[in-house]
């Protein structure tokens, strides 16, 4: 296969494989707001996987543009609307993938919050409304009892 076409085929992949990863990462956005964590181990190999290959691919496509240091002449192709869609669509999942790392800081936070709550730890900078028994502190705005006996 000739350098060009091998390259336009190169890139056909990789723009695939990040639709691919683009996919994954809206089901893991799903998964973390609808609560199915379950699926959270499968989505992350799968993600894990088609990175690899990404990462296969690219090296693959330096492999032909040149050893790194050396000046390379344009190799046709390289610069497509093929090409320009990979470099947008990467930028679509590395935000996509902050993303969902920041819901997962949330979330994390949250759990946390809540683990506190139960075992009685103070939050420093928090308001408080339960004491560590469930009564509702006296002088707080929205302090209820959590249950009655």
């Amino acid at each position: 296969m000739a350098q060009p076409d091998r390259l336009d085929q190169l890139l056909l992949e990789q723009q695939l494989l990040l639709e691919q990863v683009g996919q994954i990462l809206q089901s893991e956005l799903d998964a973390l707001v609808g609560g199915g964590i379950d699926q959270l181990p499968d989505l992350a190999e799968r993600k894990a996987s088609l990175c690899a290959e990404l990462e296969r691919l690219e090296q693959a496509r330096i492999g032909l543009l040149g050893a790194p240091g050396q000046v390379r002449q344009a190799v046709p192709g390289d610069d497509t609307e093929r090409a320009r869609k990979i470099r947008e669509l990467a930028r679509a999942v590395a935000q996509a993938n902050q993303r969902n790392g920041l819901v997962v800081s949330a979330l994390l936070r949250n759990t946390q919050g809540a683990l506190d709550i139960l075992r009685g730890i103070p939050n420093p900078g928090g308001a408080t409304v339960y004491g560590p028994y469930g009564q509702a502190l006296a002088g707080h705005p929205s302090s209820k009892p959590l249950a009655s006996a």
